[in-house]
């Protein structure tokens, strides 16, 4: 979802009627709570926070190459790999 007009509201205006607020979120639609005009919070649907997590996750658990470092890398072969395995159980 887009964030629009429509789903910026000012958390005092949400106050009232936060238990509708939480039934509008469902998939990605979310709502943003502003400050004093600036976000300062969303309501997001659990079940797609949840998924959100979970693949953020997944992508921090690959190892970061910086670009310019490409060049001096190579893929490891899967007898190179099973080979450290076995030397990092002596």
């Amino acid at each position: 979802m887009a964030t629009t007009a429509g789903n910026i509201i000012p958390v005092t205006k949400a106050r009232g009627k936060l238990g509708d607020l939480t039934k509008a979120v469902k998939g990605d639609d979310y709502i943003i709570l502003t400050k004093g005009g600036s976000p300062t919070a969303a309501l997001v649907d659990i079940k797609y926070l949840t998924d959100l997590e979970r693949k953020v996750q997944a992508v921090f658990q690959k190892t970061f190459i910086d670009p310019k470092l490409l060049p001096y890398t190579r893929e490891f072969g899967d007898t190179e790999v099973k080979d450290w395995l076995d030397e990092d159980k002596l």
